[in-house]
């Protein structure tokens, strides 16, 4: 008769097997588990027993997964991180109750255009709580995962993970900044005459390192785009705008209202190539959680203000 390997197993050593599972590492595992590095070991050791099976070896570096593990976590790690989310969504939630810290990640163009008015709604609405705001960078997806970081808000096209759910937040529509005086400024209507000018372009991690998406919009029309200055720093690519005829692809949400000497020509991007979905990314185990929703309705309207303040300029 095949052993019930349900039965009598604490759901707490299931757990330690997923996060042994991420990290691949014991005295990793301990610091995410806030336990010792032995309390693991022991936890490592009634699994081994419990499911007859080695589950990690020894190799250079860290831990190497049996065979049996990588299926055991096929199994385990969905459905604990449903029942975790489950039982948390039961919990009441109240935002000026909250004493937590929240880490949230930003693409360099949200970063711009929320981070303060996060911060300011933030403090307004769960003053006990402590938000840090970071750049989305390479590791923001692993941090994600391992949950380091809580929530990301960057573009559609990212490549990301199982683990991984998104919202889309908002429809972003492309434009363009330029200096006031700029020759752009003369035309009715701009697209083709992008071309006799340089651009500055924004690198986003995640998104567009290798590639200029602007250029490629510009390629597919049958124009060659002169990439004349890129920097991930958004203060960087506005001072040279202000200074020079290169001009700089926005979206809807950046933050008009704040750069005096910026103009924006009247760009008429062809439809195909006009929308960008802004999107919340988060762990699946937090898909119910309240505070996600309440930290998604937070942003969804901060953006949705960003968005219809730039449409009065």
């Amino acid at each position: 008769m095949a052993k019930d390997l349900a039965a009598n197993l604490d759901l707490n050593l299931l757990r330690v097997f997923v996060v042994l599972f991420q990290e691949k590492n014991t005295r990793r595992a301990a610091e995410r588990l806030h336990v010792t590095q032995p309390a693991v070991s022991q936890s490592l050791k009634k699994l081994r027993h419990h499911f007859d099976d080695p589950l990690f070896v020894k190799v250079t570096g860290g831990l190497a997964a049996s065979s049996y593990a990588e299926r055991l976590y096929d199994v385990v790690a969905p459905n604990l991180d449903a029942l975790f989310s489950g039982l948390s969504y039961l919990d009441s939630f109240s935002a000026k109750e909250m004493t937590q810290s929240v880490r949230i990640a930003l693409s360099p163009p949200a970063m711009m255009a929320l981070s303060g008015a996060l911060i300011l709604r933030f403090k307004e609405l769960a003053p006990k709580a402590e938000l840090s705001i970071v750049t989305w960078n390479s590791q923001t997806l692993e941090e994600l995962s391992n949950g380091d970081t809580l929530l990301g808000i960057h573009y559609g096209d990212v490549l990301y993970p199982k683990s991984i759910y998104r919202h889309q937040l908002a429809l972003l529509t492309a434009s363009v900044a330029v200096r006031k005086g700029h020759p752009l400024l003369k035309e009715k209507e701009v697209f083709e005459q992008l071309a006799d000018y340089p651009m500055a372009s924004q690198i986003i991690p995640g998104w567009n390192e290798k590639k200029v998406v602007a250029a490629q919009v510009l390629e597919r029309h049958g124009m060659k785009l002169d990439v004349g200055f890129r920097a991930e720093e958004s203060a960087a690519l506005v001072d040279v705008i202000s200074q020079t005829d290169m001009f700089m692809p926005i979206t809807s949400l950046f933050p008009k209202h704040r750069y005096n000497d910026i103009a924006y020509p009247n760009v008429q991007v062809p439809e195909q190539d006009r929308y960008y979905p802004l999107y919340c990314y988060h762990h699946l185990r937090h898909r119910k959680s309240p505070l996600i929703e309440w930290l998604y309705q937070v942003i969804q309207q901060l953006v949705e203000e960003q968005v219809a303040l730039n449409a009065d300029k």
